[in-house]
């Protein structure tokens, strides 16, 4: 008995070191599909249609960050993402010496 549970260990173990994550390309002009759905969320939060948010690019460093913003909102920045999905203060971002927008979409299509 013993034999066995440390075989189905030992096997699911393998399976979980062997699944690898693959990281999301996204096509060249599109938003990654994690932003459209945190812009969905964030809307359905606020009880609003998507089609009053837009998603800003910015570009530092080679890296991306996308700031999800409510046309109406005067906050500036407040939903602001790494490249991965990770929320970054606006503090972090106003560090960066090369920072400019690259783009400016809207988060429904």
């Amino acid at each position: 008995m013993k034999q066995l549970f440390l075989f189905a260990g030992l096997f699911l173990l393998f399976g979980v070191l062997s699944c690898d994550k693959k990281e999301e390309i996204t096509p060249p002009g599109e938003l990654p599909s994690w932003v459209k759905q945190k812009a969905e969320e964030l809307s359905a939060k606020k009880g609003d249609s998507c089609k009053y948010i837009w998603v800003l690019i910015y570009e530092a460093q080679g890296k991306y960050y996308y700031n999800i913003d409510f046309a109406y909102s005067s906050c500036s920045n407040c939903n602001l993402f790494d490249d991965k999905g990770k929320p970054v203060a606006q503090s972090q971002l106003a560090k960066l010496p090369d920072l400019k927008v690259t783009d400016a979409k809207p988060a429904c299509p």
